[in-house]
């Protein structure tokens, strides 16, 4: 039985925050045991457009996230849920504006109704006080500083 995928789409006005930022939000801890993908070159990047992420410890807790147009990233993921939940974040941190498959809007608001059993107001702490929020070209890893 093939796997059903949700997406939605990001139209993104802004750059992305560095990818390690999602960890904390999305699993809740950063240091949560996961495998990511995607083209954060450097690391550090801000300009990223493809971005994978799977939690080793729950399982269908994943999330990829690809260009499909200049400035529109698909977020899908075999959970409802998680799309909701990611795409609404990428949309928060970079300005962005969500739509469905069928190009249909989607407030914010109505984004948080979808997120089932999500601390939104927490996750959205973590993710303020990620160190990876510190990094830079010059400084790739500020968790090494501390």
């Amino acid at each position: 039985m093939e796997e059903k995928e949700f997406k939605l789409y990001v139209e993104v006005n802004a750059e992305r925050p560095d990818f390690r930022v999602f960890v904390g939000y999305f699993f809740g801890d950063d240091l949560h045991n996961y495998d990511s993908d995607g083209n954060s070159y450097p690391v550090t990047s801000r300009l990223w457009t493809e971005l994978y992420m799977s939690s080793r410890e729950v399982d269908n807790l994943w999330f990829d996230i690809y260009q499909v147009k200049d400035r529109t990233l698909q977020v899908k993921s075999c959970n409802e849920e998680n799309v909701y939940r990611v795409a609404y974040f990428l949309a928060k941190e970079t300005n962005g504006k969500v739509t469905t498959e069928n190009d249909e809007p989607i407030s914010l608001e109505k984004m948080v109704e979808k997120m089932g059993n999500f601390n939104l107001e927490e996750r959205l702490k973590i993710a303020e006080k990620s160190v990876w929020r510190k990094s830079s070209f010059e400084n790739l890893y500020p968790n090494l500083n501390e």
